[in-house]
């Protein structure tokens, strides 16, 4: 029964490979199309939303479609450029035919030259109308969730896109293993930082004085989505184990989502709202991150390599993370870093306080990861490798 339905679902989708008659190099200039049907505001919006901004600012073409309503909607409709557009459109499900049949009148209209797919349900619906249109296809995965490695499942990486960019090494081992998937054709490449922005030369102060804390109170900070799989729990037991310790130590929780206001009642139920920060969504991060003597990512799994440690290592603050994902990669097996077990608040109070403890240790942590940022997690360098993968997607179809 598999056998025929691949065999089916080739047949629907098989065609001779055609580029678009635009009378140009698209290989010099191309038009990429994203797509994104979370309704999110975490790293992965983020991503797409910079690299959008950067490939205009390099001359290329970019059309965003994503859910009318998202964070990232609102943030493409505020970024004016004659060479970027959104396209709100709304994806229900994978396998809605009228999601499906708008978006494909709507791709074959836009017409770009790259489609470039991010979430399941995108992914779907997108890559199908990518195959049907003759449009090469690069798919991204984010997280470090296992796939489901069977028929039809795995197709969405087997089968459609032509290039698979991994956010991390892990998450590209993971993604090699997928019956059907080339490992040439897939890349790691971690979030990039912009260094200019996140400049260890920031001052603490702004940020200490808002939050009303003195320059030598110890400050232990969480950036990112708040989520189960975040580890916000493990980082309140944590909390809770180091102010018996550390009585003057304060936290902060910095980001929305949907666990917000469960986070915000336990902070109450614990008896931490003098010692903890929810601050909500910020946009000051690099503000945030100078002012912190520790960052701690918590994650219990599904995490790739993170924006907010690259953000971290270019400020040069020392960074806590757990054996999740792609974390440890991340971290050098605790070269640039602390590596705590998931799920164990006491072992990660007790990473923390190592720091806290000892700040030659953290210093010399923070230096060898401002280094590595230095020659590898830079934005330029994100970007040179992503638009890397583009122009060898469109090598691969003009070739004979």
């Amino acid at each position: 029964m598999q056998s025929t339905q691949r065999e089916g679902y080739a047949r629907l989708f098989s065609h001779p490979v055609q580029l678009n008659d635009l009378g140009r190099d698209i290989l010099d200039s191309f038009h990429l199309l994203h797509s994104e049907a979370a309704t999110g505001w975490g790293g992965q919006e983020i991503r797409i939303f910079q690299e959008s901004q950067a490939l205009v600012e390099k001359g290329h073409q970019v059309s965003v479609i994503t859910q009318p309503d998202s964070p990232l909607a609102k943030k493409c409709r505020d970024f004016r450029h004659s060479k970027f557009t959104v396209y709100p459109i709304s994806m229900s499900a994978s396998w809605n035919l009228f999601d499906l049949w708008s978006i494909y009148r709507m791709v074959k209209r836009i017409r770009p030259d790259i489609l470039h797919t991010h979430s399941s349900i995108d992914s779907w619906l997108f890559s199908m109308c990518g195959k049907a249109l003759k449009i090469p296809i690069v798919r991204s995965r984010h997280v470090s969730i296992p796939i489901k490695n069977y028929f039809p499942k795995n197709a969405i990486y087997s089968y459609f896109p032509d290039k698979i960019i991994a956010s991390g090494e892990t998450i590209r081992l993971m993604m090699a293993d997928i019956s059907g998937v080339k490992s040439a054709d897939t890349y790691s490449i971690p979030a990039g930082v912009d260094m200019k922005r996140f400049d260890f030369n920031i001052s603490p102060k702004k940020f200490r004085e808002e939050i009303q804390i003195g320059l030598d109170q110890p400050l232990i900070g969480k950036i990112g989505v708040i989520r189960g799989w975040k580890g916000h729990d493990y980082f309140l037991e944590a909390a809770t184990i180091i102010l018996k310790k550390v009585p003057n130590a304060k936290f902060v929780i910095a980001g929305s989502g949907p666990g917000f206001d469960e986070i915000s009642r336990k902070v109450i139920a614990k008896g931490l709202e003098k010692a903890v920060f929810m601050l909500g969504h910020r946009e000051d991060i690099p503000e945030i991150i100078a002012a912190l003597n520790i960052l701690v990512l918590a994650s219990t799994g599904g995490e790739a390599t993170s924006q907010v440690i690259p953000q971290a290592f270019a400020m040069k603050t020392p960074v806590v993370g757990t054996r999740a994902g792609g974390i440890p990669e991340i971290l050098g097996d605790e070269e640039r870093g602390v590596i705590a077990e998931p799920k164990n608040g006491s072992d990660l109070a007790d990473k923390i306080l190592s720091l806290l403890e000892n700040p030659t240790k953290g210093k010399n942590l923070s230096d060898k990861a401002y280094e590595y940022c230095l020659q590898e997690l830079t934005f330029e360098t994100h970007m040179d490798k992503t638009i890397s993968v583009y122009t060898d997607t469109l090598k691969k179809q003009v070739s004979p």
